[in-house]
């Protein structure tokens, strides 16, 4: 590892006595996922404070009056969102390979993450429909597809942003929209099915049927959670 992060400022070295940072999720949350990858590939130990889907962590109040998730606590310093979870946790880390060093491709990585988070995500939450031919989805699938044309499915953050949702679109809408129009471009779909077989996010998935089980149970009680169907 480089003494730097690509496309990141300088961080200084961890200090050797700080406390692993705590990260409050629930069991097989995708966002959490998404930390928990690169933290496993990082080697950087963390706490883990999860509960059942549904459910929020005690003490979770504490730090977010709305009990977000998930929550990130790094000493003095509190994020919920998953992308400025990973970016943190990427400069803090020194990750080099976190983005790129072009500034132009740099920035198609994250226009491509932001753009995901936006369209595909809420699909597969069952929050939004989605056709083909959605203009929408088509300009986050391009983006996509264009952010990975110079990018190897390696650990990085577009990658490790990417995996956990076109994992579960696998597990769960494997025949639906987005999983579809993916399937329509083999090229990003080679590359998102090489993202899911990396190392750290095999080591950190949820079980699959464990998982669907959560997932059906939370459903049933009427709490909000990635459609299934």
């Amino acid at each position: 590892m480089t003494p730097r992060s690509a496309g990141m400022a300088a961080a200084p070295a961890p200090v050797a006595d700080q406390a692993a940072p705590i990260l409050f999720s629930d069991r097989g949350c995708p966002f959490a996922h998404r930390v928990l990858a690169l933290l496993d590939h990082l080697g950087a130990p963390v706490e883990r404070r999860e509960t059942a889907v549904g459910a929020k962590p005690a003490g979770l109040e504490q730090y977010s009056a709305a009990k977000r998730i998930p929550l990130l606590v790094h000493g003095d310093l509190v994020l919920t969102e998953s992308r400025v979870i990973a970016e943190h946790l990427a400069e803090y880390h020194s990750f080099a390979d976190a983005y790129p060093d072009d500034v132009a491709t740099r920035s198609r990585h994250r226009h491509a993450m932001a753009l995901l988070d936006l369209t595909i995500v809420p699909v597969l939450f069952g929050r939004k429909q989605i056709a083909i031919g959605d203009l929408q989805l088509d300009d986050a699938l391009r983006a996509l597809a264009a952010a990975t044309e110079s990018t190897t499915p390696r650990p990085c953050l577009l990658s490790l942003h990417a995996a956990p949702m076109w994992l579960r679109l696998r597990w769960w809408q494997p025949t639906g929209t987005v999983a579809r129009a993916v399937q329509a471009r083999p090229t990003l779909q080679a590359w998102l099915d090489a993202t899911i077989e990396l190392a750290c996010v095999n080591r950190t998935a949820p079980d699959r049927e464990a998982h669907t089980d959560d997932l059906v149970r939370a459903r049933q009680a009427g709490l909000v959670g990635p459609s299934t169907s």
